[in-house]
């Protein structure tokens, strides 16, 4: 039996509506409890790319079926050394055959190839002991970092409270403005360089306003939208705090908790929650059937999962990431 691995383009076809298929059936058996796989975010996905990123999509033929599929991100800035399998998936009727293992040791030498030696994985369940999670060990993947999902019921969520001093909101949607988009940069890069990283040597993301703005085409052509909000000093001109939340087309009860960071000036005054309340009272306004909302912290980031337990999230399953090596050949280092 050989595999076909064929490379996934852009537009539409038929390669593009199987791999779309083959993750519906997947999220239908392993993570029924995550948002609806959207089509227009994928097909959007294959189009525009992270920032500073080269993504390739991947599907595994067995004669005339989809069996598999793997999206590889390759950095181009920083942590070269390290691509990243955002998606790694073998189809619920084809497991047990052995297409997994073909799947990771296409996905080894594909990296090497590109000169990545190491190639990080994540799996989302609802069951910490999923046979998903214990597949790394099979393919010699460790466990690197744990990630616990986390659901708000927008119901429960506590009401915006005012501002004081001389402190004031920025509501804007999926285009950070102008005259704020140095500070959104300046915010990003801190994120960057406070986030746990667990088992795993990352370098920050440097503060460049042309990331902000490749992120917002990625998004763009993946037809989400974003509700956002910023705490920003009258008296400074500084961005004290900004968070975000994003919606795809297919799931209208469902937004994703995005960037959520207050600058070290500002912390401890509980500007987070209040950005956040204040944020996510607007996103309902404008969607009214917004029933809840996920995020994702490391399991290291104590502070922030007590933040967002205080505001009322509830753990609802886990993200677990797998780091497996890709040896470089000879002479290619």
């Amino acid at each position: 039996m050989t595999p076909a691995f064929t490379r996934v383009d852009g537009g539409a076809g038929r390669v593009v509506e199987d791999v779309h298929a083959l993750r519906v059936a997947a999220h239908a058996a392993d993570t029924p409890h995550l948002p609806r796989p959207c089509l227009t975010d994928f097909e959007g996905s294959l189009a525009v790319g992270p920032p500073a990123t080269e993504v390739e999509e991947w599907a595994v033929y067995d004669g005339g079926e989809c069996v598999a599929c793997a999206r590889l991100e390759f950095p181009q800035e920083e942590n070269t050394a390290t691509a990243t399998a955002a998606v790694f998936v073998v189809h619920p009727a084809w497991r047990g055959r052995g297409w997994g293992g073909r799947l990771a040791a296409f996905v080894r030498r594909h990296a090497a190839a590109r000169h990545c030696s190491r190639v990080l994985l994540a799996a989302d369940t609802a069951d910490p002991a999923a046979p998903a999670h214990r597949f790394g060990d099979r393919i010699g993947a460790r466990m690197v970092a744990v990630l616990h999902h986390l659901r708000l019921d927008v119901a429960q969520a506590p009401r915006p409270e005012p501002l004081r001093g001389p402190l004031r909101l920025r509501f804007w949607g999926s285009a950070v403005p102008g005259d704020l988009v140095a500070e959104a940069a300046r915010l990003e890069a801190v994120l960057s360089a406070d986030a746990p990283t667990g088992g795993l040597d990352r370098e920050p993301q440097a503060a460049a306003v042309s990331r902000i703005r490749d992120f917002e085409r990625m998004r763009a052509a993946r037809g989400r939208r974003a509700y956002q909000c910023g705490v920003v000093d009258g008296g400074t001109g500084r961005m004290a705090a900004w968070t975000g939340l994003s919606m795809t087309r297919t799931n209208p009860d469902n937004a994703l908790q995005a960037v959520t960071v207050v600058d070290p000036a500002y912390r401890g005054a509980g500007l987070g929650r209040l950005v956040k309340a204040h944020n996510l009272a607007a996103c309902r306004a404008a969607e009214p059937r917004l029933t809840h909302v996920d995020t994702w912290n490391a399991q290291e980031n104590a502070h922030m999962l007590r933040i967002n337990t205080e505001f009322g999230y509830r753990r609802v399953g886990a993200r677990q990431m797998w780091l497996m090596s890709a040896p470089v050949p000879a002479g290619r280092g």
